[in-house]
């Protein structure tokens, strides 16, 4: 009777409610290792993705746009996701240059240790290809793999205004919203550095999460969805500089990604 009362106002069991926040963090690491894209002509941007509490390096990033200087083309954003075993994942998508950019596509291919590709695959953002979401596909709704950094860098977080969202895909069958607001300015030392910054806070809006959740309890359920803390550059172009956020619900490893160097664009 009371998983009956909970499936009417859309209230998902204990279980459930963690299983969900964990995959919605997972994904949000996964795009934000996908993240960082500057322009080719300019120093790649290389990351170090480390355990917080064990210091363990679980990834390295380097990310950087392919860009052929047309004012009217789209951008390329290119991440290349390298794992201790030495395979790796390498994630394409294809922006706008609107304000936020509007992904248009993106493709993925992951190689193991002696460079082969052993998995693959490609999108279209664009209605039919989410046969499954009820929900109109919005302008700034952006995919799992599409490196969401292009986007976080180029909202004017900060310079141009203290608050934005965006939409998320999850699972091809969800809509989630993602509610970000500036929290004050800080500078933050990296092994790339000393910057100074804007601190983000990032979160899934929890009426997005649970639709048919009475009003009344959004506040409680909101307590318990875990923040996302980002550290973008006041200075443009902005980059991002720090995250540190879990990978699922309260009580779940804590992840801290740190801009480890800024390389030569040439050696990509």
């Amino acid at each position: 009777m009371a998983a009956a009362r909970r499936r009417k106002h859309g209230l998902r069991t204990p279980h459930e409610q963690a299983a969900m926040l964990a995959m919605v963090g997972r994904y949000l690491v996964v795009a934000l290792l996908a993240s960082v894209p500057v322009h080719a002509a300019d120093p790649v941007l290389e990351y170090e993705v480390a355990d917080a509490k064990t210091h363990r390096v679980l990834q390295t990033l380097r990310g950087w746009t392919e860009d052929d200087g047309d004012p009217a083309a789209p951008v390329t954003a290119v991440s290349r996701v390298i794992f201790p075993r030495g395979n790796q994942l390498e994630v394409h998508a294809l922006f706008t240059r609107d304000q936020p950019p509007r992904c248009l596509s993106w493709h993925a291919e992951a190689r193991n240790q002696s460079g082969a590709v052993v998995a693959a695959a490609q999108e279209q953002m664009v209605q039919d290809a989410f046969p499954f979401l009820e929900k109109p596909v919005p302008a700034n709704t952006y995919p799992a793999l599409a490196p969401l950094g292009y986007l976080l860098t180029r909202l004017g977080l900060g310079a141009q205004c203290d608050e934005a969202s965006f939409n998320f895909i999850l699972m091809g069958s969800s809509l989630l919203k993602m509610d970000l607001a500036v929290d004050g300015r800080e500078r933050v030392e990296v092994p790339a550095g000393s910057f100074d910054t804007y601190r983000v806070r990032m979160k899934v809006n929890a009426e997005s999460l649970f639709p048919n959740l009475p009003a009344f309890l959004r506040p409680f359920v909101s307590f318990f969805i875990p923040v996302h803390t980002l550290w973008l550059t006041a200075s443009a172009p902005q980059e991002l500089v720090k995250y540190t956020g879990q990978m699922g619900p309260p009580g779940s490893p804590e992840l801290v990604i740190r801009l480890m160097r800024i390389g030569d664009a040439a050696a990509q």
